[in-house]
């Protein structure tokens, strides 16, 4: 599709389509899926192979870029308050439909053999003291985001100070971070065949039939995904407090959304993402502050989806839950979504903790395996599309708007 004319999010669209196709093609047939699987790991690989060097440099040039010590601890300050309370409005949203959909309802879907391997959710203190890096080449190596962001903050807070002298080092930070966009842009040439290979594999393994006993779970997290992102994200966050059209907002926002609701992946989205905002109109500093870090700290579709899938629980066990549980989950999944930042599997965490926070059984994690791809292409939207709101609102703020 390379020398195409069109647009990246129409081919992803192609690429899904024709993907769904030849896995429902190939289960029928009898045949194996497991080939098309190397086709989209290779794509993840490449948009991956990016995203730890990305970060570092977007995130040492955007600290060191904002221009003042108390201008980059504002916009920090307001980066994780904007987080937490949208996270918090996710998970109310998605607890209200849940109830109404009753996802679980109904359902006579077998719990035998099923037994969920239990998380042991890490206490504060270990989120604050794994926070910092022992040795930042290791946390590099091994991909450990929270530690990137910690060390790329602190690296761009002291070229900050040092002012000239640091000067060629943040040019080398600079100069990374463009290298590292434009071998993105080259990775992005394989999109359509990547989630092609991604759609293919999932849909030729598990087949259609699996979606008709979730389809109100599936329902109720999609229903929740879009009102979110449509009343929450683009006409309060944007229109009302960044003072920017929602229209103009999701038109620019629509490459990003495809690709991650393709790929699932909302670090290997961030290139992507500060591309678009920085067509809304947010600075570049300030959007690469707040992009790589939301893209890591900040749940908002995953807060959404730990909301529907303890009601689902709740309901498949013939569980009751109280307003008092209710609102335990909402404060659980809030502090979760940020404490289980970075970790690997961190949705199994978050959901680990919120349902071990109401006492619900674990072996849930095992009923929803089976159509977690589904659920994650819709919950990783909210996420991205997060990111990017609160980058208009902090731009807003900070009279950085460019309209």
């Amino acid at each position: 599709m390379k020398g195409s004319r069109m647009s990246l999010p129409t081919q992803m669209a192609i690429g899904m389509v024709l993907g769904i196709a030849a896995g429902a093609l190939t289960q029928a047939m009898g045949l194996d899926p497991s080939w098309y699987k190397p086709v989209g790991q290779l794509f993840i690989n490449l948009v991956r192979m990016v995203v730890v060097p990305l970060v570092l440099t977007t995130l040492v040039a955007g600290a060191a870029s904002v221009g003042d010590v108390s201008k980059l601890g504002r916009v920090a300050g307001k980066t994780l308050a904007y987080y937490l309370v949208t996270t918090a409005v996710a998970v109310v949203i998605g607890l209200v439909l849940a109830n109404i959909f009753q996802p679980g309802s109904g359902l006579s879907i077998s719990t035998e053999g099923l037994k969920a391997k239990e998380v042991a959710p890490p206490t504060l203190v270990d989120v604050f003291l794994n926070i910092v890096p022992i040795n930042p080449i290791e946390a590099l190596s091994k991909g450990n985001m929270l530690q990137i962001i910690f060390f790329a903050l602190v690296m761009g807070f002291a070229l900050l100070k040092l002012g000239d002298k640091g000067k060629s080092l943040l040019d080398c930070c600079r100069a990374g971070q463009e290298v590292m966009k434009e071998i993105t842009n080259m990775a992005l040439e394989f999109t359509p065949y990547g989630v092609l290979g991604l759609m293919a594999s999932v849909v030729g393994k598990n087949g259609t039939a699996i979606l008709i006993p979730y389809i109100k779970t599936i329902a109720a997290m999609y229903l929740c995904a879009v009102v979110y992102l449509l009343v929450v994200q683009a006409v309060l966050m944007v229109g009302v407090f960044g003072r920017v059209s929602p229209l103009k907002f999701l038109k620019n926002m629509k490459e990003a959304m495809t690709f991650v609701f393709a790929t699932c992946s909302s670090v290997a989205t961030i290139p992507l993402n500060l591309a678009c905002v920085k067509k809304v109109g947010v600075d570049e500093e300030t959007a690469n502050f707040v992009i790589p870090f939301g893209a890591v700290m900040n749940m908002n579709g995953t807060a959404i989806y730990e909301a529907v899938a303890v009601v689902f629980t709740a309901q498949i066990f013939g569980v009751e839950l109280t307003f008092t549980q209710q609102v335990m989950i909402m404060l659980t999944a809030t502090l979760a979504s940020i404490g289980t930042a970075g970790i690997p599997g961190s949705g199994l965490v978050m959901l680990t903790i919120v349902l071990s926070s109401v006492n619900l059984p674990m072996e849930a994690i095992g009923l929803l395996a089976g159509i977690d791809r589904i659920l994650n292409m819709a919950r990783c939207v909210p996420n991205i599309v997060g990111d990017a709101a609160t980058a208009v609102i902090v731009a807003q703020s900070e009279g950085t708007l460019k309209r």
